[in-house]
């Protein structure tokens, strides 16, 4: 008895942390699409000539050599949360990247309660739904900074602080955090590569997983 009463407790605080650290990574992802979001539409809007384009690469936003003065507009390619890996779902007009969504076919917990710009996320079926697109919004809008972002709720009654809008977010200290703590994770993925062998054995497979544990650690 003693020990099946133990079995159903840890499966319960096994699904329950599941879940917590499911929610976490949402949130990671809402954060990591804006800034590419915004960035793309930066790329866009600061083209130099009259005929506007998106970048061909994400590679592109790191470094904008078309002006005369080199402009960047993302620190580093973020690490999509969901599948521990820079490699972005790519939403192209063109052959040029106007977008990028997560890989990940997991169903979102999160299914309603999303800003104005992203209500099309509402009832996604999976995260690769969630697609952050630069031109999803109207230019100029007051809320450009903070679309896709957990919004700030202090001093609005009607929205409590819950697992569903969370207490507002520093941006710009998300982004610093972001690039340090990625820049860690990239040199563990690293190690795991060159010391693990073949990427699907066991060993490499519990090797990243420790990496991006730690990198979810220093993000706290």
């Amino acid at each position: 008895m003693m020990i099946a009463i133990s079995g159903i407790g840890l499966a319960a605080i096994g699904q329950a942390w599941h879940t917590a650290s499911q929610r976490e990574k949402e949130q990671e992802l809402l954060f990591a699409g804006e800034q590419f979001r915004q960035a793309i539409a930066r790329y866009h809007q600061e083209t130099p000539s009259p005929i506007k384009e998106y970048p061909p690469t994400l590679a592109a936003l790191l470094t904008d050599k078309r002006g005369p003065k080199p402009a960047h507009y993302l620190r580093r390619i973020y690490i999509d949360p969901m599948t521990a890996s820079q490699d972005w779902g790519l939403v192209k007009e063109q052959e040029r990247i106007v977008g990028v969504y997560s890989r990940s076919r997991l169903k979102p917990f999160k299914q309603d309660n999303f800003s104005q710009s992203l209500e099309g996320f509402s009832g996604a079926e999976s995260y690769q739904d969630w697609r952050f697109v630069a031109n999803q919004k109207s230019e100029g809008s007051s809320q450009a900074n903070n679309r896709g972002l957990p919004q700030d709720t202090s001093n609005n009654p009607t929205m409590p602080n819950t697992a569903e809008n969370p207490p507002p977010v520093n941006a710009g200290a998300n982004a610093d955090k972001y690039a340090a703590c990625g820049a860690t994770l990239d040199a563990a993925q690293l190690s795991c590569h060159s010391g693990c062998g073949a990427l699907t054995s066991t060993a490499c497979q519990s090797c990243l997983g420790a990496a991006f544990s730690s990198y979810r650690q220093c993000l706290r």
